[in-house]
């Protein structure tokens, strides 16, 4: 039996409601305020019968006067997920009455405010161990503590919650209620919850850094981690679902000249071929009307999740570039090109900025605009051209697809390549010129067809981090191609972000719709636009057509940059936020390159550039400072950092020296705690292997030392720290421990006041389910186990280990 944690056993005990008023609205009565704003995705919920708020003042002084929790929701306009629960949800007028009469109510667009994303999703994260959208989260009023208490401190929280029990999920309308109950009736509890994962955050997200030796071990385990985790068979890195990853790429791509061992090197070399031609020939790819889906749902990157988003396009086209520069492979070259003349065609502003992202549905359905049937086929291109397109494509193959969710609408396909051009020219008998010019003839008829359907949903938002990232793509491109259509996109787009994108006094915003908005930019904007006016400098200068503009414009935001961004306490650090946020209860700093690589990682390869093409030493001293504010987490995880690695190497080939003088980490509090410890913890295995879908049970067992006991998951008395065991340090794997019972502490516990307090002494034996999950493998998953030892006379503060066991995602 799973044993639930103490936030979850809030919405189990309580069963009451809350008598709050509901708010008045105060907008026309078929729109709530987010009428008002000017963001694709919190317009789209303008007109449900939810009171919907955006994040402010606003918002929170509605949830101080009626003292009830606010229902953050956050999520993005071309999320799925968040679509579903909208419609069943928040379009319901039943369930938004309830969440009304409870709750005060605010929607979150994540692209247009991250800060607030990442501090709550790093709450569900700790209360559930997985995250993703839509984020769901309570959290306390202002006043909840006092009147001077700012509250916003997260209770519960997680993702997708349907509006009937399903998915292993409860009901939606159900879980507000008991929420509310708890919050009603066991108020002082959910106070001293929130507070304490309110702590753990802030631990989690602002620690102060400090400088730790890293070198070439950290090189040597990202190289082997990579190498390890490549799917021989599929290409990529781990299964499904699979993620581009192009920053592994980008570092292996790097590294490779440096590898003294042939073994190893051919094993790097196949993973970047491999992965390249995988993603290129997949359904991931859209092989019509060229760019990038969001990931693949296998692991043969056959059906993607068809949302495009722009972060995508910029690396991997610019992946794609720095693969040609090296192999002068035209299959490389081709997908350069498709990708970024898609991202002309349907992503790019008269004014020259990029869009963010293109919807993954189509009237509900998912990806319907990219699927196509065989008699579609038939009907779009003559007899001989179909003929070769189901060969082209692997409908003579069967189909591949059906909507999960619509199984009604039948089976249809997802076009992919069955082989690069290459090698499909030489099944047919033609040269590769002669196959690409066919399919290109198909593909205008198909994308001429496809054109005149119902298309998904665009997100015309300008965001000055992306638009950077495809800025410096589009430079790249222009200077691999010798097309200077791309020189020229670049150049437009960089001109905007400076002209229209900044404040008066040379701050950047983060956005741009039909005018500049109104959130100042977050160190990402910053980072990464001065990572792509660099890149654009240089392409400028070689292509004979140097403008100091952009060089200007990346050192005047360097400069704004460490003024907003630095931290006064700790040379070279930086935050992800300005300082004196109100409205957030942690300044965080990131480390960690996923999806959309940290801003440290890219700031600091954007100082090594500014070295390179000034000679300053200036900008190389402070790039290594950067490096060693993330260098304790480099250390800990180099492939969770991965480009911050990446920087290491080119730190290391400029001057080793630099980071030699970092002294050795002293032994962590954790390791010294645990080994004082009268309780000790042994598992009956050091290393899991967890395939998608499966789960495997690990053995715990406790030995305590004799008259000393641990307390039990349910401690029973408020502020002591219960026993318990979880996943901390990434996502893709979630532990459930079947605890036994515990027993009464017979003896005279600390301030019990009536309450009897829950023990385990002795052998306790503990078995631990770990499964995993559907969310992406990231970080470096590790079994933790926090307990907090006693003896008759006094409790000692709570012991959190991390336990030796590798979990490793096959």
């Amino acid at each position: 039996m799973k044993t639930r944690s103490p936030i979850q056993l809030l919405t189990l005990l309580a069963l009451t409601m809350t008598n709050a008023h509901t708010a008045d609205a105060d907008t026309d009565r078929n729109t709530n305020r987010l009428a008002r704003e000017s963001s694709p995705y919190l317009l789209q919920h303008a007109k449900n019968p939810v009171d919907w708020y955006p994040w402010g003042p606003e918002a929170f002084e509605a949830a101080r006067q009626r003292g009830v929790p606010i229902f953050l929701s956050v999520g993005y306009s071309t999320c799925y997920w968040c679509h579903v629960m909208e419609r069943e949800s928040f379009e319901d007028p039943g369930v938004a009455a309830v969440m009304n009469e409870l709750f005060v109510n605010v929607k979150v667009d994540r692209e247009e405010r991250p800060d607030v994303d990442d501090v709550y999703m790093k709450a569900v994260q700790m209360m559930t161990g997985s995250g993703g959208w839509p984020m769901s989260a309570w959290l306390t009023p202002p006043g909840a503590e006092g009147e001077d208490d700012p509250g916003l401190k997260p209770f519960f929280g997680g993702t997708y919650f349907p509006k009937e029990a399903n998915f292993g999920r409860p009901g939606f309308t159900d879980l507000c209620k008991q929420i509310s109950g708890a919050w009603t009736n066991q108020r002082a509890r959910v106070v001293q919850t929130a507070s304490r994962l309110t702590t753990g955050i802030r631990q989690d997200l602002s620690e102060t850094p400090s400088p730790v030796r890293i070198g070439d071990e950290q090189l040597g385990q990202a190289i082997a981690t990579l190498v390890q985790i490549f799917d021989d068979e599929h290409g990529g890195f781990g299964g499904a679902p699979k993620f581009p990853q192009p920053v592994y790429l980008e570092f292996l791509l790097d590294v490779r000249p440096a590898i003294g061992d042939q073994r190893t090197l051919d094993r790097v070399d196949l993973a970047i071929r491999k992965t390249l031609d995988a993603m290129a020939i997949g359904g991931m790819n859209d092989q019509v009307g060229g760019g990038f889906h969001r990931y693949s749902t296998d692991e043969k990157w056959l059906v993607p999740h068809f949302e495009k988003m722009l972060y995508d396009q910029a690396q991997l086209a610019t992946l794609y570039a720095r693969s040609y520069a090296r192999t002068q492979d035209p299959h490389d070259k081709r997908i350069l090109i498709e990708t970024l003349d898609y991202v002309l065609k349907e992503m790019t502003h008269a004014r020259g900025g990029f869009f963010s992202a293109q919807d993954a549905e189509v009237n509900a359905r998912e990806g319907l605009n990219y699927l196509w049937t065989e008699q579609e086929i038939d009907e779009a291109l003559s007899s001989g051209d179909a003929a070769f397109a189901k060969v082209l494509y692997g409908i003579d193959q069967g189909t591949n697809f059906r909507d999960p969710h619509h199984p009604e609408d039948g089976w249809k396909n997802v076009l992919f390549m069955p082989a690069r051009a290459d090698e499909l020219a030489k099944r047919q008998g033609m040269s590769r010129d002669e196959l690409l010019a066919w399919r290109d003839r198909i593909n205008t008829k198909l994308y001429e067809v496809r054109a005149r359907r119902e298309q998904p949903g665009l997100d015309d938002k300008v965001i000055a981090s992306w638009n950077g990232m495809m800025i410096g793509a589009f430079a790249t491109g222009a200077i691999i191609t010798g097309d200077l259509r791309y020189l020229d996109a670049a150049e437009k787009a960089a001109r905007f972000v400076l002209d229209d994108m900044r404040t008066q006094g040379g701050d950047l915003l983060r956005v741009w719709r039909n005018g500049p908005g109104q959130t100042d930019a977050f160190f990402e904007d910053y980072a990464n636009v001065i990572q792509g006016l660099v890149t654009l400098h240089r392409v400028s200068a070689a292509s004979g057509r140097a403008d100091l503009t952009f060089l200007d414009g990346a050192e005047a935001l360097l400069k704004k940059a460490h003024q907003h961004f630095g931290d006064p306490s700790s040379i070279g650090a930086m935050f992800d936020t300005r300082a004196g946020r109100p409205d957030l209860i942690v300044r965080s700093r990131s480390t960690y390159d996923g999806a959309i690589p940290a801003p440290v990682s890219v700031m600091t390869h954007a100082l090594l550039d500014l070295f390179d093409i000034t000679s300053n030493r200036d900008y190389l001293v402070d790039a290594v400072a950067l490096l060693g504010s993330v260098s304790g987490d480099l250390r800990e995880s180099p492939v969770a950092t991965i480009n911050s690695t990446r920087a290491l190497y080119r730190v290391m080939a400029l001057d080793r020296a630099l980071i030699e003088k970092w002294p050795e980490p002293a032994p962590p509090e954790e390791a010294e705690d645990a080994a004082r410890s009268p309780v000790k913890i042994l598992a009956d295995r050091d290393r899991i292997e967890l395939a998608h879908g499966t789960e495997q049970v690990l053995v715990l067992k406790l030995d305590i030392e004799p008259g000393v006991h641990v307390n039990a998951p349910e401690p029973g008395i408020d502020g002591m720290q219960g026993l318990d065991i979880r996943i901390m340090g990434g996502t893709g794997v979630e532990a459930i421990p079947a605890y036994p019972e515990p027993h009464a502490y017979l003896g005279q516990a600390p301030e019990t006041q009536g309450q009897q307090l829950m023990v385990y002494e002795g052998a306790v034996t503990i078995p631990v389910t770990l499964r995993r999950t559907e969310a992406a493998w990231s970080g470096t998953p590790r079994l933790t186990v926090t307990y907090q030892p006693c003896d008759d006379r006094q409790c000692f503060k709570p012991v959190r280990t991390s336990l030796s066991v590798a979990l490793i995602e096959k």
